[in-house]
């Protein structure tokens, strides 16, 4: 396995760069006085190129370090862009204390920044031995070892099975009861020590991977707070609004795909499902080029899928 490093003195930041940008602008077309919705705000690299071609711009993030990164792209723009901490899937209650009772645009870029992974003391990455936390928001009570060690075995083969095999993420939880009952499960190298000893099927990618991202997902929500940004975002959505969608693993991707065809025609049930009239005209799926993944290997994974809401209620 890969040698965890100290955290202790690690301060470098690569700077993060917003993914698929090109290709959402392209597509999606944010145009001069539209209103949009930036639910993952981060490092405001998406919310930037927004402002810049004249929208604006109700930024969400659940992070309180992306706070006073928006408090500065905000001595730009002013009131063009509006920051709330919280949930993007309280989008609309957002929308609402802004005034906005639609919006001709809603973002999501899923998963953590380069930002949060790079600082050990988030416990996102097994590149430093550091406390196993996970949390996005700091005040959320449960952290990544709270979880390890409340959930039962068979709930924490659940928990792996989000980005694993079935046979594996019974052998990771296996793995983990028994590092616990030793009390060994403290921190990232304590968890990389235990996948390495469910000796994980061989991949081209390091065998903590997977089971750091079940575990994230799970800390935070992520898949709860998709399934209900989804229905959200629709009846936020103006006709010939977009919605616009980030994911870099393949449970987020299939999950935002089946809600954008579920919901491509109004007669498919979408306004029985959604609660809102009206579901997407067309949708589309786009890939990073290779140039992209190049300059930023991390966006290797990412998919970005965008639905054009109808723009009339006339069937």
């Amino acid at each position: 396995m890969r040698e965890l490093q100290s955290a202790k003195g690690v301060t470098d930041r690569r700077q993060h760069e917003p993914v698929l940008l090109r290709e959402l602008l392209a597509a999606a077309e944010p145009a001069e006085g539209e209103r949009w919705i930036d639910g993952t705000f981060g490092f405001g690299g998406h919310a930037a190129a927004l402002l810049e071609r004249g929208c604006v711009v109700l930024a969400i993030d659940r992070d309180p370090s992306a706070a006073p990164r928006a408090a500065l792209l905000q001595e730009t723009w002013r009131d063009r862009l509006r920051f709330v901490p919280g949930n993007f899937a309280d989008m609309a209650e957002a929308a609402r204390a802004a005034g906005w009772q639609s919006v001709d645009g809603v973002l999501l870029d899923l998963g953590i920044s380069s930002g949060q992974l790079d600082d050990p003391s988030r416990g996102f990455s097994f590149r430093w031995d550091a406390p196993l936390d996970m949390r996005m928001d700091p005040s959320d009570p449960r952290t990544a070892v709270d979880l390890l060690h409340e959930l039962d075995e068979l709930d924490l083969a659940r928990l792996f099975a989000v980005t694993t095999r079935p046979a594996e993420s019974r052998r990771l939880a296996r793995a983990v009861v028994r590092a616990r009952e030793r009390g060994r499960l403290r921190t990232t190298g304590d968890l990389v020590a235990a996948i390495g000893a469910a000796r994980p099927s061989r991949r081209r990618v390091h065998p903590a991977t997977r089971a750091f991202l079940a575990l994230r997902i799970a800390v935070n929500d992520e898949l709860g707070s998709l399934e209900r940004a989804l229905p959200a975002a629709l009846r936020l959505l103006a006709p010939g609004g977009r919605l616009a969608v980030i994911s870099f693993q393949s449970e987020e991707d299939r999950r935002v795909k089946h809600f954008l065809r579920e919901h491509r025609q109004r007669g498919s049930g979408a306004e029985k499902i959604s609660g809102a009239p009206g579901g997407f005209a067309r949708e589309a799926r786009f890939l990073p080029s290779g140039e992209e993944i190049a300059r930023n290997p991390r966006s290797r994974s990412a998919r970005l899928r965008i639905g054009w809401k109808e723009r009339t209620e006339e069937l």
